[in-house]
């Protein structure tokens, strides 16, 4: 399987570990459960976006101008701390890969109007530590 397909994966076991307001191992196993396996990858981009969560929260808050994390709708939430999660800590993935990857969950899951403000807000990380997240280029 892809990385695209384990961070659908990802996504969707964060996404219903979120609203479901339970925890992500419980969420994984039901996932196993009724839908079977799970790729590796997804279990690591998971469980490292819960680990992460404090911080990823901090720098989308910071650059979420207007739109508080608690705010945003569950899925632009969960796809924009997936995908920052790639951006800040999997030094395989080109930050634009992962801008890219949000955009397309963004099309798949969201509204009308989500992938421009999920590219938006990474973007402005990439802005905001060009060092470390993404390259800050407007596409």
């Amino acid at each position: 399987m892809s990385r695209r397909t384990a961070r659908k994966q990802a996504f969707l076991n964060l996404y219903q570990s979120d609203v479901n307001e339970s925890p992500l191992g419980l969420t994984i196993e039901r996932w196993r459960e009724y839908r079977g396996s799970l790729q590796e990858y997804a279990i690591r981009l998971a469980r490292g976006v819960e680990e992460e969560q404090e911080q990823l929260d901090a720098v989308l808050s910071e650059v979420s101008v207007g739109w508080p994390v608690h705010r945003m709708s569950a899925v632009d939430r969960t796809i924009l701390r997936l995908a920052l999660y790639e951006m800040l800590y999997v030094d395989d993935v080109p930050p634009d890969v992962a801008v890219n990857e949000a955009i397309e969950l963004a099309r798949g899951f969201s509204g009308e109007e989500a992938p421009a403000f999920v590219g938006g807000v990474l973007r402005g990380a990439g802005l905001r530590e060009p060092g470390k997240v993404g390259h800050g280029e407007r596409g």
